[in-house]
């Protein structure tokens, strides 16, 4: 499984960076590449365990919706 996201990962940036790049689009080669790689990371921690910035966002929220919403 971790071999098949490294694989879908390179394939997508290849498929898109190396055009974008020939043309000259280096704003939308950086884009494509952070939102590649953040997605990337999404999945890898997911698939180790790592708790996801959603469950983040809940507990430093909590204690904030709670107050407003007594």
């Amino acid at each position: 499984m971790n071999a098949l996201i490294v694989f879908m990962a390179l394939a997508i940036g290849l498929a898109e960076g190396i055009p974008l790049g020939k043309q000259g689009q280096w704003k939308e080669l950086t884009v494509l590449s952070t939102l590649l790689g953040m997605a990337f990371l999404l999945v890898a921690s997911n698939y180790l365990g790592l708790p996801s910035p959603l469950a983040l966002l809940e507990r430093l929220l909590e204690p904030v919706g709670k107050a407003i919403f007594k």
